[in-house]
């Protein structure tokens, strides 16, 4: 009866030995399941484009024909890759929501009205969304005087609102994407530090103040002028409540469920000149 009784008593051992075991691993694959892109990241290139031109006789580093730009649109699309904006990358890291296989973030900087003439109805037939990066001072200027020249006139609040349905608006500064003594929102030798602090935080909030004024969505990424950035203005920019920035570094990102995988994230300049093929290819790291 003992030797009956002990054998019962651990074969009841054993087998919930084994069903801990079974759902400790059901658990695990579950989580790998949901999570498992964790280990690794997300691979996510970021495309950056300027302004949008017919004019041959204008397009060089940072200006592009239309016809490039869908060029640039169709391969993506053949490739598989779907376009993402800060917003998404903000769902995945912090609420857990999936991103595309094949992701990749479509950057405008600057704001310019050829944006919303060329580049607004390209990505808008084709189902894709991009970021547009404004330059706050342009926006407020062109939205007072009312002037549309895709040379040189940028978007005004109300194309803003037109475009909301394809482009996601992100803050470029106010005034500091100006070539001059100061690199962007750099601090400039020599000057104070909190002086410094003052200028940018200042800077920013106007373009932040006009967006929300204008009943658009609060920019949650600041877009680095030149690219030019600093632990400084990382810090800063940090504290102000940005989740994001965007440097001019070309790399391909990594985002993962860590929030700081989303600072001075890398970009791949567009210039005229070179082929979808050699650019897709370098930029999308295949």
């Amino acid at each position: 009866m003992r030797l009956g009784f002990r054998h019962t008593a651990m074969q009841a051992v054993c087998t919930v030995l084994v069903l801990c075991c079974a759902i400790s691993l059901l658990r695990i694959n579950e989580a790998q399941t949901v999570f498992g892109e964790d280990s690794d990241g997300v691979r996510l290139p970021i495309l950056m484009y300027h302004s949008i031109l017919k004019d041959t006789a204008r397009q060089g580093k940072y200006v592009v024909s239309p016809a490039v730009l869908a060029a640039d649109l169709d391969a993506l699309q053949k490739r598989g890759y779907e376009t993402v904006t800060v917003s998404d990358l903000l769902a995945y890291v912090n609420d857990g929501k999936p991103l595309p296989e094949k992701p990749v973030m479509l950057t405008f900087d600057d704001g310019y009205f050829n944006n919303y003439v060329y580049a607004y109805p390209l990505l808008r037939e084709r189902g894709m969304r991009a970021v547009v990066s404004i330059i706050g001072s342009q926006t407020a200027l062109f939205t007072e005087n009312g002037e549309e020249n895709a040379y040189w006139s940028h978007v005004t609040l109300e194309h803003l609102h037109t475009m909301c349905d394809v482009f996601e608006v992100q803050n470029h500064s106010w005034s500091l994407h100006e070539y001059g003594e100061r690199r962007g929102c750099l601090r400039m030798r020599g000057e104070d530090e909190k002086r410094y602090e003052s200028l940018l935080r200042e800077d920013t909030d106007q373009t932040q103040q006009l967006l929300a004024e204008a009943g658009l969505p609060i920019p949650q990424c600041y877009t680095y002028p030149f690219g030019a950035c600093s632990a400084e203005s990382e810090r800063v920019l940090k504290e102000m409540g940005f989740l994001c920035t965007l440097g001019c570094e070309e790399r391909v990102n990594t985002v993962t469920r860590q929030p700081d995988c989303l600072y001075q994230m890398g970009r791949f300049n567009r210039a005229a000149g070179e082929s979808t093929e050699n650019y897709l290819g370098r930029a999308l790291g295949e």
